[in-house]
């Protein structure tokens, strides 16, 4: 499985422009084409580029052959261990482009800078006895030059643990950094998994994975990677619009050396745009089981789902079997702590459509009192994204218990239109 095999399971659903713009033009010509969460291919200075292959949770679930109200549930139950392949023989070769070469948008006029977004990190000991030892995860990096990079490292992040082990030893961290994989493994390197388990994640998740080895290391099929090492050295990074459409800060991060670029014949770039549909949907979707998980742990859950106002981030929706009074409360207390930057849960029952904002507001007019079912916790931390959290990082989180009282079920039973 790769880009190339997603483009084909997508068929008249990706729109191919052979228009050819300017790296700065590429967000411009997206809303003017209304493609903000389309599939498409363009051509960015020359070169081929595409985008937007995992823009809609529908799009996640074509991939794994899963409907939407099974989604989370499929998802949390994924083994962290799958078929993999290490192949003999790979289609990468080495190029002679440095950075320059490479078709990296500017987004947004206030950008920092170019931006790789799409591009999976993959970082591990070079020559491993295990791929066990890899990481895999996406991280931004703003292009500095024709061979260097700042990359956006999150502590306590693996890949920031790691980088930070390799230079308390006054090493460099090796990495590669490749681009135009499959959606799904793209999908794989936005979840937390259990240090080791990215590969084996991925997988799961693909029905197999192919590993290819490049200056001695491990990497799925893509159309570019990069090999490079994540330095001791710091420069500001930034500013870059995140999930939320606002501007990050700007920070000092690691800074990127690029050794040697390789590709694949014709490559496709594979760019994420900042702030919009794919973006929100790979780095929210993944807490979904996460949530599912924690609590199917207090009670019976049937579905989860993190909102499109708030970012496929901030807000979730949780139905639950409601079978003891507070229930609803321990799956607002569940779900807070299962995702950090959770700011705000909806409990709902089996027969509200959480996909249907109009039938998630009715569950609250009708359900809710909020002198009894209002869940408040204070000076809670919170998420750096969130432009409303204080200054320390803390931020108050509610919960709203819109199910039916057990004791008067009657009182809430609905007679519908469908005759």
């Amino acid at each position: 499985m790769d880009l190339r095999s997603a483009i084909e399971t997508l068929g008249d659903r990706v729109v191919h422009f052979e228009d050819d713009i300017a790296h700065d033009e590429l967000l411009k010509f997206i809303v003017e084409k209304k493609l903000r969460n389309t599939p498409f291919t363009i051509n960015v200075e020359g070169k081929k580029l595409a985008s937007n292959f995992i823009s809609s949770r529908d799009f996640l679930c074509g991939y794994l052959d899963v409907c939407r109200e099974n989604l989370a549930e499929f998802l949390s139950k994924i083994p962290m261990e799958g078929d993999i392949r290490i192949m003999d023989s790979n289609p990468f070769k080495k190029v002679n482009w440095t950075l320059e070469d490479l078709p990296v948008p500017r987004y947004f006029p206030g950008d920092g800078g170019r931006y790789i977004t799409a591009g999976v990190v993959i970082a591990g000991k070079e020559n491993p006895e295990s791929y066990n030892a890899y990481n895999a995860s996406i991280h931004r990096l703003m292009v500095i030059d024709e061979r260097r990079m700042a990359a956006r490292l999150v502590p306590p992040r693996h890949t920031y643990l790691m980088w930070k082990d390799a230079v308390e030893r006054g090493e460099d961290l090796p990495v590669l950094i490749s681009i135009g994989t499959h959606p799904l493994f793209v999908f794989s390197a936005s979840t937390r998994v259990p240090p080791g388990k990215e590969f084996g994640y991925a997988a799961s998740l693909m029905g197999g994975l192919e590993l290819y080895m490049v200056d001695g290391m491990f990497t799925p099929m893509a159309e570019i990677v990069i090999s490079a090492r994540i330095t001791s050295e710091r420069t500001p990074e930034g500013p870059f619009v995140d999930i939320t459409g606002t501007y990050d800060k700007v920070r000092d991060e690691p800074v990127l050396e690029v050794d040697a670029i390789y590709a694949r014949e014709d490559p496709i770039f594979y760019s994420i745009t900042p702030g919009d549909y794919e973006h929100q949907v790979l780095m929210g979707i993944p807490y979904e089981p996460v949530i599912y998980k924690a609590v199917a742990s207090v009670c019976r859950v049937r579905n989860v789902i993190l909102t499109p106002g708030s970012s496929h981030y901030f807000h979730a929706i949780v139905q639950i079997e409601k079978n003891t009074e507070g229930d609803g409360k321990n799956a607002i207390l569940a779900a807070l702590s299962a995702h950090p930057s959770l700011k705000h849960v909806v409990v709902v029952d089996p027969d509200i459509n959480i996909y249907d904002y109009e039938d998630v507001e009715f569950a609250i007019a009708t359900r809710f009192q909020a002198d009894r079912d209002l869940v408040i916790v204070k000076n809670a931390r919170g998420s750096s994204l969130d432009p409303s959290a204080n200054e320390d990082g803390t931020t108050a989180k509610w919960g709203i218990d819109a199910t039916a009282y057990l004791d008067r079920k009657k009182d809430f039973e609905r007679a519908g239109f469908e005759f």
